[in-house]
């Protein structure tokens, strides 16, 4: 796969205003390096462009170095003769980026509907606890007051029978 950048991309890079990244281009291409084309004609930056360009920026630095002389060096021994037309293995930066970046949205997606699904049998399981104890609870309060109401009853019981008892006697 092929990185290539646009214009403004290289100029980021590089550091470079516009006239001056213009100039820098239409030098190169007088001195015969060619740059990559996309089907409408736009320049495209490959990483070995780049390099020339940043090449050709410390070149001009020297004394004795003009521009046009650079340019000349450069030009003869670099360049590019292909037009690329748009395909599957050239990307520029940003299509390159909004494909990474909805990868990475994809597998987020993909992951916070596992948590959800994992959370949803967590709480479920939760919920049938709760209801499971407080069927247990509600069975024990029940079973207990069915004891004390019983053991109330027969309490009652006894102490009528005595009162009968003690009317007899």
């Amino acid at each position: 796969m092929t990185i290539v950048y646009k214009t403004n991309e290289v100029m980021k890079k590089l550091n470079l205003k516009d006239s001056v990244f213009k100039k820098y281009i239409a030098l190169l291409e007088k001195e015969g390096y060619v740059f990559q084309r996309n089907g409408q004609g736009h320049r495209l930056y490959s990483e070995e462009d780049v390099e020339t360009l940043e090449m050709f920026m410390e070149l001009i630095k020297y004394d004795g170095m003009t521009l046009e002389s650079v340019a000349k060096k450069i030009g003869s021994s670099r360049g590019h003769n292909v037009t690329v037309e748009d395909n599957k293995e050239s990307y520029d930066v940003m299509t390159l980026v909004s494909s990474l970046l909805e990868e990475q949205r994809r597998q987020f997606e993909e992951r916070t509907q596992q948590l959800l699904e994992q959370q949803e049998v967590r709480f479920l399981k939760k919920i049938e606890d709760i209801e499971k104890k407080s069927t247990e609870n509600r069975d024990k309060l029940l079973i207990e007051s069915i004891r004390e109401t019983k053991e109330l009853k027969n309490l009652v019981l006894e102490s009528q029978k005595k009162k009968w008892w003690q009317k007899l006697f």
